[in-house]
């Protein structure tokens, strides 16, 4: 077995690195500064390479320095996170941590999750919310939900499982649609509700063969699709509405589809864990989520059909 730093030294030359001063480490590790030197020596002699520049009671880095204190850090971080989960799962018993981005959330995830807690009401549940894209790696998530292009979020070492393309259509009321679009009035000049995160109206309009008239005249700007579309609700604009978002909306005839078209989306609603073996609640809660998934998404294609909307692939 290769021989490894003791860990002793490896924490003192941590707190030294943070503070980048001897006394500001011993202080922290309750210990005298000679005691930190004499690590910093042997861990110096040890990895056979200068860590610290000393300028008389400055200190900085090394190169060697600044990569060892990076790799310290984030370890240091995973460690902390293991021994508080290991630590809380002692205290609260299992739970099944899941972090899922808000539009998955709020416009699904909520309504059918319900169906899961029946049926395995051993299993315990906590959900966190999230901005999509923030992955929180230091924290002991046993499932993670987020959106975007495939092979984008490969930090940390998750495996990314596909779960689906949704439908991308362009929403309004009726009210809105008579007023602003309807009897040859081009699109353009219709009040449009922009996603500042997910601006794909250009492209959907190019894809789909939808001719707009020309650029927006009026666009009005929010940072999260589910603020478009309740204001499209309100009749105050037209929104492009995906079909996990807007569906529920159409369904209640709050919502129409002024072009009859849906374009399938090339970003993907994703499910990530940990390469190591899942225990037995992860597993039964992918599974279960993959098959209500594959459900909706069988509904979704029925209701678009219903309503003479044709679906365009990428």
């Amino acid at each position: 077995m290769t021989a490894r730093p003791s860990l002793t030294a490896l924490r003192a030359f941590e707190a030294v690195a943070r503070h980048l001063s001897i006394s500001g480490a011993a202080a922290e590790l309750n210990v005298t500064r000679p005691a930190v030197s004499r690590q910093m020596r042997l861990l110096e002699a040890e990895l056979g390479t200068s860590l610290l520049l000393r300028s008389g009671n400055a200190i900085d880095l090394t190169v060697a320095g600044r990569e060892l204190f990076n790799g310290l850090a984030r370890g240091f971080d995973i460690i902390a996170a293991t021994t508080e989960a290991v630590g809380r799962r002692a205290r609260e018993g299992r739970r099944l941590r899941i972090l899922v981005c808000r539009d998955f959330a709020s416009s699904w995830l909520s309504g059918q999750i319900g169906a899961f807690m029946v049926t395995n009401p051993g299993i315990a549940i906590e959900i966190t919310v999230e901005k999509n894209g923030q992955f929180r790696l230091g924290e002991d998530f046993d499932i993670r939900i987020f959106y975007g292009l495939p092979g984008n979020h490969a930090a940390g070492g998750l495996i990314e499982t596909e779960l689906l393309r949704w439908i991308d259509m362009p929403v309004c009321t009726l009210g809105f649609y008579e007023t602003h679009l309807s009897g040859g009035r081009t699109p353009c000049d219709a009040p449009h509700l922009t996603d500042s995160n997910y601006d794909i109206w250009d492209e959907w309009c190019r894809l789909t063969g939808v001719e707009a008239g020309g650029p927006r005249r009026r666009n009005t700007v929010f940072n999260e699709t589910t603020l478009c579309l309740s204001v499209a609700r309100s009749g105050a604009g037209l929104t492009i509405g995906d079909s996990f978002l807007a569906l529920p909306a159409i369904l209640a005839g709050e919502l129409i589809t002024p072009f009859a078209r849906g374009l399938v989306s090339a970003q993907t609603y994703s499910l990530f864990t940990s390469p190591s073996a899942a225990p037995p609640d992860v597993a039964r809660f992918a599974s279960w989520l993959k098959a209500a998934v594959s459900a909706y998404q069988d509904m979704v294609a029925r209701e678009l059909s219903a309503r003479g909307i044709r679906l365009i692939e990428r």
